[in-house]
C-alpha cells in the first residue's frame, strides 16, 4: 500500500514539475498583453512666419547636410536625466531619421524666413549648385527633466559649391515646454530649431547684401 502511494506522489510531483513551464509561458503571454504603445514623434517648422527680404530668385540654398551627436542617432526618444546620465524612451521614438527631420524643417523654416522656393536638402541633385549651403552639427538636443529643452548646434555656411567657408557660428537655444509630456518636450523643440533657422536666414541675408546679391 505505500509503495503504491508512492508511486502516485511521484507521479503527481512530476505532473507539476511539467505544468510549470507552461505556467511560465502563459505568465510570460499575459505580461506581453499589458506592454505600453509606441508613440511616434516629428519635429516640425514653424508656422505663419515669413521674411522681409527676399533672395535673389536664382539663389539656391542648400541645407546639409546635417550630423547628430552619437547619442541621437538612434530610433528611440532620448531624454537627458541629469549631466552625465541619459534615458532611452524605448516606447517614444522617431517617425523616421532624426537627421531628414532636421533638415526637412530647418529647410521650410528657411523657405518661408527667405522668401524663395529655391531651399534643397542634402543630398542634391548635381546639377543644383547652391549659392550658400548650410552644414549643421548637432552637438545637443535634449529633452530635461525641467520642462525644457537645449539645442546646441555648430553651423556653417558654405559657398563655392562647398568649397568656400563663408561663416562659421555656434547656438545654444534653450526652450521651456508647456509641461512634462513628450509631445509637449517635441513642440519645443521645434521651437528651438526655428530660433536657430532664424539665426542662420539672418547670416544668409547678410552674406548675400555684402556680396551685392
Amino acid at each position: 500500500m505505500r509503495t503504491r502511494n508512492t508511486k502516485k506522489h511521484m507521479y503527481n510531483n512530476l505532473t507539476l514539475t511539467k505544468s510549470i513551464p507552461v505556467l511560465l509561458v502563459l505568465l510570460l503571454l499575459a505580461g506581453c498583453g499589458t506592454t505600453p504603445p509606441t508613440r511616434f514623434y516629428l519635429l516640425t517648422p514653424e508656422e505663419n512666419v515669413s521674411g522681409n527680404e527676399v533672395l535673389p530668385q536664382d539663389m539656391v540654398v542648400g541645407v546639409g547636410p546635417v550630423r547628430l551627436a552619437d547619442y541621437l542617432g538612434r530610433p528611440q526618444v532620448v531624454l537627458r536625466e541629469s549631466s552625465n546620465r541619459l534615458k532611452v524612451e524605448e516606447f517614444e521614438r522617431w517617425g523616421g531619421s532624426l537627421e531628414s527631420n532636421v533638415s526637412r524643417v530647418v529647410a521650410e523654416n528657411l523657405t518661408a524666413l527667405l522668401g524663395t522656393e529655391s531651399v534643397v536638402t542634402f543630398p542634391w541633385e548635381r546639377a543644383v549648385l547652391p549659392g550658400y549651403q548650410v552644414a549643421i552639427d548637432i552637438r545637443r538636443m535634449d529633452a530635461m527633466p525641467n520642462n525644457a529643452t537645449r539645442l546646441t548646434a555648430l553651423w556653417r555656411i558654405l559657398g563655392d559649391d562647398g568649397r568656400k567657408i563663408l561663416a562659421i557660428e555656434r547656438t545654444d537655444i534653450t526652450q521651456q515646454a508647456a509641461d512634462a509630456s513628450i509631445e509637449a518636450l517635441m513642440a519645443a523643440q521645434s521651437r528651438a530649431l526655428a530660433a536657430l533657422s532664424k539665426q542662420i536666414a539672418a547670416k544668409i541675408r547678410g552674406l548675400s547684401a555684402e556680396q551685392g546679391g
